[in-house]
């Protein structure tokens, strides 16, 4: 299913994959300095894959920008926190892994699950 999206969305942004992706598409309100193209993939693989969801478990089918389910302003928050949780490891000074080797994503909770049971 994902792969369907994927492609109608490279397909759409074709000849733009290399722009901020805040300037490719609409609504976008975090990553926006990302390329069109890298957006995707962070979309497909980190998102998707980490919570084991297709595109619509978060997005309106007929219009991805819309803010109508409550995953997608969920998904906005936990991207808040992640940043959040990021910064503060790099801040660390008594850890043993190297600064650039501390940080979470979504699988580090979601181990593929949309609501992680543990």
């Amino acid at each position: 299913m994902n792969a369907k999206y994927v492609k109608q969305w490279s397909e759409r942004i074709a000849g733009k994959e290399n722009e901020p992706a805040e300037k490719v598409f609409k609504n976008l309100q975090y990553l926006k300095n990302t390329r069109a193209a890298l957006l995707l993939t962070i979309m497909d693989v980190g998102y998707s894959r980490g919570l084991g969801v297709t595109c619509t478990y978060c997005h309106v089918e007929t219009d991805f920008a819309s803010d109508d389910k409550r995953p997608k302003r969920a998904a906005r928050e936990m991207a808040a926190m992640h940043r959040m949780i990021n910064q503060q490891l790099a801040k660390m000074e008594n850890l043993k892994s190297d600064e650039q080797n501390r940080a979470i994503n979504c699988s580090t909770c979601h181990h593929g699950e949309a609501i992680p049971q543990r």
